[in-house]
C-alpha cells in the first residue's frame, strides 16, 4: 500500500477526478484499504479542522472514479497502461507519450500505438476494424509499397468501458502534432513539402481503394523524419467508401471538406486532398492561409497550390505537385534533414 495518508490537503485537492491513479493502487482490494485509511485520516468527525469536509468529499469522488476505472478495465500510471479485457485477459502496454483525442485516449509506445475508445463510439471503432482489415492491394509489390503508409493491427479487445485498438508503429515514427508543437507551431516550408508529397502519394492509394479517410490530420499522421515518409495510423474510425454515408467526422473535416460533400454527407475523394492542403497550411503556421503570403512562410507556387481547390483525381494532384509546384518552389530536389528524434519529443 502506498503512503496515501501522508499527503496534505493541498496535495489531495490537486488530484483531478480523471486521475485517480495518482492516489490509489491499481488493485481494487488494495484501493479499498487505501480509501479506508484516508477516510480514517480525513473524516470530519476525526479531523475537525477547517476544510476537512471538502477534502473528505474530494477523496470520496476520487475513490468512486478509481473503482469505475478498475471495473472498466483501464488503469494507467506514468508509462504503463494496464487494460483488462472482458474475456479476462490482461494487457500491459508501455507508452512514452499520451494524448487525448476526440474518442478517448491515445498512447504512443516505441513500436506500438494504442487507442482507448469509449463504448459510446462502438460503431466507429468497429468501422475502423472493418476498414483496416479490408484495405485492398492488387499484388504483393503494391502491398509492400503502400503497407508502410497503413496501419497493421496487433490486437484489439473490449474492456468494461469500451475498446482498445493496438497497431504496430516503426520506432522512428512520431506524431505530426508533436513535431508541430516542438517546432513552435510552424515548420520550414522544405519539410512541409516532403510531408505533403508523402500524403499525396497515400491519397493516390485511397483513390485506388475507393476510400475517403476523412481524417488526414496532424493528430492521425505519424512522421518518419529520417525516411521523409510517414504512416496514416489514426482516424480510420471515419473512413467510408466513395459515395457511402458518413456517420461522423472530426471538426477540422467539417471545416474544410467541400461544401457539397457536407450537404450530401457521403464519402468523397476530394475531402482527403482538401485536408492535406489544410494540413500543409497549418504546418506553415496558419491553417486559414490568410497570413502565409505576408509572412513569406513558403514560396508563392507552393502557397498558391495550398489555397486552390483539389483536382478531380489524386493522381492529377500528385503529378502537378511533384512536376510543377515543387520544381517552381525549390528547384532541383534535395534531401533536407529534419533534426528531430523520438527522444526529443518524448
Amino acid at each position: 500500500m502506498n503512503t496515501v495518508t501522508t499527503l496534505s490537503a493541498e496535495n489531495l485537492l490537486a488530484i483531478q477526478f480523471s486521475e485517480p491513479e495518482r492516489l490509489f493502487t491499481g488493485d481494487e482490494e488494495i484501493a479499498r484499504q487505501e480509501f479506508r485509511a484516508l477516510a480514517a485520516r480525513w473524516h470530519p468527525d476525526r479531523c475537525p479542522d477547517a476544510g476537512t469536509t471538502g477534502v473528505f468529499q474530494h477523496i470520496n469522488r476520487l475513490y468512486e472514479a478509481a473503482v469505475r476505472k478498475l471495473r472498466g478495465g483501464i488503469w494507467h500510471t506514468p508509462g504503463l497502461l494496464v487494460a483488462r479485457a472482458t474475456d479476462g485477459a490482461t494487457y500491459q502496454i508501455r507508452y512514452r507519450r499520451e494524448r487525448a483525442f476526440e474518442l478517448g485516449r491515445l498512447f504512443m509506445g516505441r513500436e506500438i500505438v494504442a487507442w482507448v475508445v469509449g463504448r459510446e463510439h462502438t460503431d466507429l471503432f468497429q468501422n475502423a476494424l472493418q476498414t483496416i482489415n479490408r484495405l485492398p492491394c492488387a499484388n504483393a509489390r503494391m502491398a509492400a509499397e503502400v503497407g508502410r503508409y497503413l496501419p497493421e493491427i496487433v490486437r484489439h479487445f473490449e474492456t468494461g468501458e469500451g475498446w482498445v485498438l493496438v497497431v504496430r508503429k516503426a520506432s522512428d515514427l512520431v506524431l505530426l502534432r508533436d513535431v508541430l508543437d516542438y517546432s513552435g507551431g510552424r515548420m520550414d516550408a522544405r519539410h512541409v513539402a516532403w510531408i505533403i508529397s508523402s500524403l499525396l502519394n497515400l491519397a493516390c492509394y485511397l483513390d485506388y481503394a475507393q476510400l475517403a479517410h476523412n481524417a488526414i490530420l496532424t493528430d492521425t499522421w505519424f512522421l518518419s523524419p529520417p525516411q521523409h515518409s510517414g504512416a496514416l495510423l489514426g482516424g480510420w474510425w471515419y473512413a467510408v467508401r466513395q459515395g457511402e454515408p458518413m456517420t461522423a467526422a472530426p471538426a477540422r473535416t467539417v471545416q474544410y471538406a467541400p461544401f457539397d460533400v457536407l450537404d450530401r454527407k457521403r464519402g468523397d475523394r476530394r475531402t482527403d486532398r482538401e485536408l492535406i492542403r489544410a494540413l500543409g497550411r497549418e504546418l506553415l503556421g496558419d491553417v486559414t492561409g490568410v497570413r502565409l503570403a505576408r509572412a513569406k512562410a513558403a514560396p508563392a507556387p507552393m502557397l498558391d497550390w495550398l489555397r486552390l481547390p483539389a483536382a478531380d483525381s489524386a493522381l492529377h494532384d500528385y503529378q502537378t505537385w511533384m512536376n510543377q509546384v515543387l520544381k517552381a518552389s525549390f528547384g532541383e530536389r534535395r534531401f533536407v534533414t529534419l533534426e528531430i528524434t523520438t527522444d526529443d519529443l518524448h
